[in-house]
């Protein structure tokens, strides 16, 4: 009796999955050497139109071959695929085909350029473009894009023409760690200007990097922003910390500009002086007297206040006294404005994330051009990616 065949076929895969991932990337790898096969044929026939085109005006051209290149491809990296080269080069001329390159070079651009806004550390960004794009690079060739990109990021900031439309104005200043300028602990301070909108729209509009927070610099920062077009015809407030230096130069160049102290900047000054067991009561009743309703009502309260602690708390009251008008201007804006004007808020929200992404770096600047550019970087980003308006500020306090 005949035997029966085996029909079963012993294939060299343990099982279907294995197979199919095999067909798979026999077929991702079919379709790369496609795209490589395909290019190489588009650039040399583009290189052969240009020849004949050229025959007659130069010496005769040969091929030589080709060179290898990298491209990124939605199947992800192809390797060496190969490009046509002529045996002399021909100055000026580039085929067009080659465009394939420059627009993953400008993907590739538009990543370093996000995460530069990001706060990515430059050491991340190699990595990335290693992993993802298969493009070696430098920490000097990183470091050359980022300082290309602060610089033009900057010149959107401290350059750019102002418009005046700004309805209120918050200065302040952030310390950083600056190496080798030779200013005392190497710090430096990032002054900064921030303009609002009457449509609430916020954005950096100056910053410089200085080693205090004196007249002079303050007065140079605001110089420039006068000088660049914002004149302070529709500025109704100034909001800054009580920095006798920063509140000097806005008196001398918006001498008509009405201008309040912050009340938190305020509070923590008078608070540093009290004694520890003194400071939450204390605190509860800076509270309480800022949050009256009318500026009768907050000087009634502040007046018990002095009486209640003055023995107990000479010096804490002697700063609560020094300059306590500057600190109530907001009552003479729409209540609906109080909460909105009367701290530095909306400021200390950008100099957290300043914090935060200088930590990502070993929290200090080689320079102050350094800091000047992750500023910039920082800035840009913030001014890009503000919370759209809702009505008014998000500065409640």
């Amino acid at each position: 009796m005949p035997s029966r065949k085996n029909n079963n076929i012993m294939l060299p895969f343990g099982s279907e999955i294995e197979l199919k991932k095999h067909l798979e990337s026999s077929m991702v790898e079919s379709l790369k050497q496609l795209i490589r096969v395909s290019v190489n044929l588009m650039v040399k026939e583009e290189m052969r139109e240009f020849r004949d085109d050229i025959k007659g005006e130069i010496g005769a051209l040969y091929f030589n071959g080709s060179y290898l290149r990298d491209m990124k491809a939605p199947l992800g990296m192809i390797k060496d695929v190969p490009i046509p080269r002529f045996r002399d080069s021909i100055s000026g001329y580039t085929p067009n085909s080659l465009t394939v390159f420059s627009e993953q070079e400008d993907q590739f651009m538009k990543l370093v350029s996000e995460m530069h806004r990001l706060g990515v550390s430059q050491r991340k960004v190699a990595g990335i473009a290693k992993s993802c794009f298969g493009i070696t690079l430098s920490a000097n060739r990183v470091g050359h894009v980022y300082r290309d990109l602060a610089e033009r990021e900057e010149a959107t900031i401290n350059i750019r023409s102002l418009s005046d439309i700004y309805q209120y104005l918050y200065l302040d200043g952030v310390w950083v760690h600056t190496k080798g300028y030779g200013w005392d602990n190497n710090k430096s301070v990032l002054l900064c200007a921030l303009g609002v909108t009457h449509e609430g729209k916020r954005e950096i509009i100056g910053f410089t990097v200085a080693d205090s927070e004196s007249y002079d610099n303050w007065h140079e920062l605001l110089l420039s922003l006068k000088k660049r077009g914002m004149m302070g015809t529709k500025l109704e407030l100034a909001v800054s910390d009580g920095a006798e230096g920063l509140i000097g130069a806005i008196k001398h160049l918006f001498p008509d500009l009405r201008h309040q102290t912050c009340i938190l900047h305020k509070m923590r000054n008078v608070l540093s002086s009290a004694s520890h067991k003194h400071k939450e009561e204390l605190g509860n009743d800076l509270t309480k007297a800022y949050g009256q309703p009318s500026i009768e009502a907050a000087l009634l309260s502040f007046q018990a206040l002095a009486k209640r602690w003055y023995l107990e708390e000479p010096e804490a009251i002697s700063r609560l006294k020094h300059n306590l008008k500057n600190t109530l201007t907001y009552f003479e804006l729409p209540k609906d404005q109080w909460r909105r004007v009367r701290t530095n808020n909306i400021l200390e929200r950008e100099f957290r994330e300043l914090r935060r992404r200088i930590n990502v770096m070993d929290s200090s600047f080689n320079d102050t051009n350094s800091a000047s550019r992750y500023a910039a970087a920082t800035f840009s980003y913030l001014n890009q990616n503000y919370p759209a308006s809702r009505g008014g500020l998000h500065t409640n306090a």
